[in-house]
């Protein structure tokens, strides 16, 4: 019987197998939103920028023309630098693929392995670049909790042999607006210009302030299916449906952009509209349009050193601390279906998924309160999670001291990221859920 967490007596069953070597690469992937983060700026000094980071000598892979696609080392004092130097046998290796495809690979979805090539930001994804053979990564990042139907998938797909899945609220972001208005001083959008912008009620920038000329308003968002992406809509379907002129059902939560307006098609709902993969995209966009406006990591704007507007008076770079803690944690906890009348996501209990007899949850499977991010100082935040297997991982320990660095570190991190209130709780399952 296949399960969705880990029993006890199974984890001690496979405790008794053979278990890290003396040296572990190990290899991830997923959001791009944690990566300056997680493994530090060197891949924005590649052109077009790298979607793999890694000193353990993996490949991103030939373009048709037999070309290598670009990757650059871990960058100095990121968190996975500071792992390795903590951990002088071990690496830990990042691929920016978005969150969805991250997931895609957890879980075995067809088409997605680990060993599949990581390329760069010329061209899309399918794995993390691992060792050929290597089918199931050993970690990965998503903005995007996991869903039922990503828990039906893992159930029913290839990557069983890792037993259950954990998933560890690992850090918050603030997601920026970046802009890219000639000659003028940084926006102080209210929800009510936010709302009408992304909804296309403001086709110019003069319908958003008298003060801006008569430029149309050139909307730039995600390609990729990304929890920046989660995160964003969120907020406008909690701030905007039934408000402002937008209609009542005009958003909803989703990774994906085009789906979360659905049925309105993009390019005909504004003035102008284009897409880009991943947060660094999005920026790049902007900075390559004026009269633009995106939605981005906080860090990866201010890493491009790229214009931004404050929201409801509030500069995001301002902001040092949200208020996420034990109480917003639920445990045990996927997100169902997308309400039809808010657009928001419901959350639901992993024993009540119907597939394949669920065992006892046992606290490994965490998400942070999707409302909860909707409540905080600054109103667009997210939070970046970590998950992996809870058995059969290669080398238990070292992933373990991997993710005790991402949650509870002691390291400075870039403005835009913010440590937990949950970190210590994670601290302390890292050691009974990763086996």
């Amino acid at each position: 019987m296949k399960t969705i967490i880990k029993k006890a007596a199974l984890a001690a069953a496979i405790i008794s197998a053979p278990l890290a070597a003396s040296a572990t690469d190990l290899v991830g992937g997923g959001a791009s939103l944690p990566a300056l983060a997680y493994i530090g700026d060197g891949f924005t000094t590649t052109n077009p920028e790298s979607r793999l980071s890694t000193d353990a000598g993996l490949f991103a892979g030939f373009d048709p023309t037999f070309t290598p696609y670009q990757q650059v080392g871990v960058t100095p004092d990121s968190i996975f630098s500071v792992f390795q130097g903590a951990n002088p046998s071990h690496t830990a290796s990042y691929c920016q693929t978005g969150s969805g495809t991250g997931k895609r690979v957890l879980v075995g979805v067809s088409g997605f392995s680990a060993d599949g090539d990581c390329r760069d930001y010329s061209a899309s994804p399918v794995g993390f670049s691992a060792p050929a053979g290597q089918s199931r990564p050993d970690f990965i990042g998503s903005d995007a909790p996991l869903t039922a139907d990503n828990v039906d998938d893992f159930v029913n797909g290839p990557n069983t042999a890792g037993d259950g899945i954990f998933q560890m609220p690992a850090l918050g972001a603030l997601i920026a607006l970046p802009v890219n208005l000639i000659g003028s001083s940084r926006p102080d959008l209210s929800n009510q210009q936010v709302c009408e912008i992304f909804s296309g009620i403001s086709q110019t920038w003069n319908d958003v302030d008298s003060s801006l000329p008569t430029q149309p308003i050139h909307v730039i968002v995600r390609q990729d299916t990304s929890g920046t992406v989660f995160a964003f809509t969120q907020y406008l379907a909690a701030t905007c449906n039934g408000n402002f002129g937008v209609a009542s059902d005009f958003f909803k939560t989703s990774e994906s952009f085009t789906a979360a307006i659905s049925p309105a098609n993009p390019a005909s709902l504004y003035a102008n509209y284009s897409e880009e993969s991943g947060n660094a995209g999005v920026v790049s966009g902007v900075g390559a349009n004026s009269w633009s406006i995106g939605f981005a990591n906080l860090a990866n704007v201010l890493d491009a050193s790229q214009d931004y507007a404050d929201v409801n008076s509030t500069d995001p770079a301002t902001v040092t601390s949200v208020n996420y803690g034990i109480g917003d944690l639920l445990a045990d906890t996927v997100l169902g279906d997308v309400d039809e009348d808010t657009g928001l996501p419901h959350t639901q209990a992993v024993s009540d998924i119907p597939v394949s007899n669920p065992s006892t949850p046992d606290g490994c499977v965490n998400v942070i309160d999707p409302a909860a991010q909707l409540d905080q100082g600054y109103p667009i935040a997210a939070v970046t999670n970590l998950l992996g297997y809870t058995a059969n991982n290669a080398d238990p320990q070292a992933l373990r001291a991997l993710v005790r660095e991402v949650v509870s570190g002691s390291g400075s991190l870039p403005t835009g990221y913010v440590r937990l209130g949950t970190a210590n709780a994670m601290d302390q399952l890292a050691g009974t859920c990763i086996n």
